[in-house]
Parts: C-alpha cells; sequence; structure tokens
C-alpha cells in the first residue's frame, strides 16, 4: 500500500470527527494518503455464507499520531479514516478499530491494545456518536461559542475601593494574576438580556481559546440568591482547561476562585457532577498522568461518584476529601500543597506540584 506523508495538517479531512478527537488527544497529528479515498471491496465468504469478507485496493487517508504505548515520537501509529466509523450496541465498541497500525514496534497487534487504543480516542462517548459522519467538513469539535455579556472592565483599572477588588483582596487573591492569567474582570454595563450581570465579576471560560461558557459572581461573603450567574453549557465546559491541559496533572475542583487558588494545574466544574463530556475530555487529556478529584466537605458521594466514572480509564485518580468546611479556594498554596501529597502518597502516586511552592 503506497504511503505519502502530508507536510502539514489541514483543516479538512476525510473523516473530520475522529480527526478532531485525535488532535484533542495527541495534538500533532499528520496525514498520510490525504483526501485519498478508500477502495473497498466487500463480499460473501463462500464458505460461510454469513460473514463478509473485506478486499481493499487501498485503504486512503491515514492520521499519523506519535504511539503512547512504546515511546514513539515520530508519529508511527497510523490511524485510518475509517477508524472507529459505526458503534455496535451488542459490544459496546466502535467498528473497523483493527484500521491501525503502529510502525515503530506493531504494539496494537492484539485485541487487548485495540481496545485500550479505542478507549484512549473515543472515551465513553464512543456510544454518543451512532454513526461517525465519513466527510470533508470542519473538524472543531466541543462547546458552542458564545458572547461576552456586555462591557468588561479589567480589574487592574478599578479603584482599590471599588466592591469587586476589596471582595477579591480581602480573600487574599491576587488582582493582577486574575487579569492577565484568567481575563477576570467586572461586567458594567451589560446586554439587556444580561442585566443581572451589573457590577457582578466576570469570569470567562475558554476551551481551545473559543469563550464557552461564563459566569457572573456577586462580589460579596454574604449569603445571597443568585450569587452565581451563568451562561454556555455548564455540562460541557471545563474552567481554564487551556491553560491545565499543557500541566504534569490536574486538579478538579467546584468553583473558579478554588482554581484561581490552584493557579495552572486546576480546572473547576461548573456544578458537583462530572458529565460525559467532561470525563471524556479529562480521560482524553490527562491519560497517564495524576487526576486529582477534590470537592467541597460533605460531597463525598459525588467525589466517590466522580472517581468512579475516571478510574475506569487509564488515570491515576486520587479522590481528596476536604479535612474541614473551608473548600480549597480558603487554603494557602502550601497547605493545598501538602494535602494533595498527602493524598496521593495514600494511593502510591508520585507527583512534584512544584506550581504550587
Amino acid at each position: 500500500m503506497a504511503m505519502t506523508h502530508a507536510s502539514r495538517p489541514s483543516a479538512t479531512a476525510l473523516n473530520p470527527t475522529l480527526y478532531a478527537f485525535l488532535q484533542h488527544k495527541f495534538r500533532d497529528v499528520r496525514f498520510a494518503n490525504q483526501g485519498s479515498s478508500a477502495v473497498v471491496q466487500r463480499i460473501q465468504d463462500p464458505l460461510n455464507p454469513k460473514r463478509t469478507l473485506t478486499n481493499a485496493q487501498q485503504w486512503g487517508e491515514y492520521y499519523c499520531v506519535c504511539c503512547p504505548f512504546c515511546n514513539d515520537v515520530g508519529n508511527k501509529l497510523w490511524i485510518n479514516y475509517l477508524y472507529g466509523a459505526d458503534y455496535n450496541p451488542k459490544s459496546g465498541r466502535r467498528t473497523d478499530t483493527h484500521l491501525a497500525i503502529c510502525y515503530k514496534n506493531n504494539c496494537i497487534e492484539s485485541p487487548e491494545r485495540r481496545e485500550q487504543l479505542e478507549d484512549l480516542i473515543f472515551g465513553p462517548g464512543r456510544h454518543l456518536l451512532a454513526k461517525v459522519p465519513i466527510q470533508a467538513g470542519d473538524t472543531t469539535i466541543g462547546p458552542q461559542q458564545i458572547s461576552v455579556p456586555g462591557k468588561i472592565v479589567n480589574l487592574l483599572e478599578l479603584a482599590d475601593t471599588a466592591p469587586a477588588v476589596e471582595y477579591l483582596t480581602g480573600r487574599n487573591f491576587d488582582i493582577e494574576l486574575l487579569t492577565n492569567v484568567f481575563g477576570v474582570g467586572v461586567c458594567t454595563e451589560p446586554y439587556p438580556q444580561y442585566r443581572l450581570m451589573r457590577g457582578r465579576i466576570y469570569i470567562p471560560s475558554y476551551f481551545n481559546q473559543q469563550l464557552v461558557a461564563w459566569q457572573g459572581r456577586l462580589p460579596t461573603t454574604q449569603k445571597v440568591d443568585m450569587k452565581y450567574y451563568t451562561a454556555g453549557s455548564k455540562s460541557r465546559t471545563l474552567y481554564n482547561y487551556d491553560l491545565a491541559c499543557r500541566q504534569e496533572c490536574v486538579v478538579i475542583v467546584e468553583g473558579a476562585p478554588s482554581v484561581w487558588r490552584l493557579g495552572a494545574i486546576g480546572v473547576s466544574l461548573f456544578g458537583k457532577t462530572l458529565s460525559s463530556w467532561q470525563e471524556n475530555t479529562i480521560t482524553t487529556t490527562w491519560t497517564g498522568k495524576p487526576v486529582f478529584v477534590v470537592l467541597d466537605k460533605g460531597e463525598e458521594a459525588a467525589i466517590e461518584k466522580a472517581t468512579m466514572q475516571l478510574c475506569r480509564h487509564n488515570l491515576q485518580v486520587i479522590p481528596v476529601l476536604m479535612p474541614d468546611e473551608r473548600d480549597p479556594a480558603d487554603y494557602s498554596k502550601q497547605d493545598l500543597r501538602d494535602l494533595l501529597l498527602a493524598a496521593a502518597d495514600s494511593v502510591g502516586v508520585s507527583v512534584t506540584l512544584s506550581s504550587l511552592r
């Protein structure tokens, strides 16, 4: 089978959904036989009429990534564009997962390793794609982009006596960090449909550099109704994903303030439960890396459920029970580091947490 290697990835793929999954997981996805469709003849097995044999003159387009099973750095794992094209409800698996080969060590030849690769690529979302569309098109996948709620003023432009600044500094948050790293501001002139955002702290959430959700928080420590106002899909958002996806580990928490305390390694759910999209995104992003699950005091059931969801995959899951009523945002970085290291040590996972020093 003749193979030609594309010089650079293209925005168009014969199987845009599979390409997007691979790009999300492996980042560097190259092409072989770009734009070439498979020429496949399916014939009936003369010895078993119920069985179909496949005779391929050419398999067409391949997506080339670094094999995760043999320390490959040369994009030797080739995955055909027909890989996983349909879903078999009886087996609970995608079809045609044999259409992948590692040209370094042939290390995905066994059925067990092929299942591992399928889990790595599709995760629990495999059943949500009843049939993958095999056609050229947009390769982006993920939450929908939304717009800002109105005029947003930079925190650094506000007076020290502004309610938002007083609230955030009163909780020992670094205004410069919140502004320059997390893009936090204040909505001073909301659009009519977002009038409840006036004066709220604006907390944007990005996925692959697209604004997919935001929250507005009232700048108060008092118990009030509707403390948070949210736009975008809560179930298809991981706050701080774009920064955390490049780190040595991830700490899943509840609420943006806890992420602000953790810094680059933190991601937040907009709630207490882990959606299928969030589970799949975490699985494909931090495979083989430590994943801490930290929710507020009294949320043991939610921690256990999230841990069970993630433990089904190739992840080093570390559940962390908060020792008191404080959430992670109320701890110092050093105290958080000690708490996370102790939890990791208790399950035999080695991690440095250098960013929390």
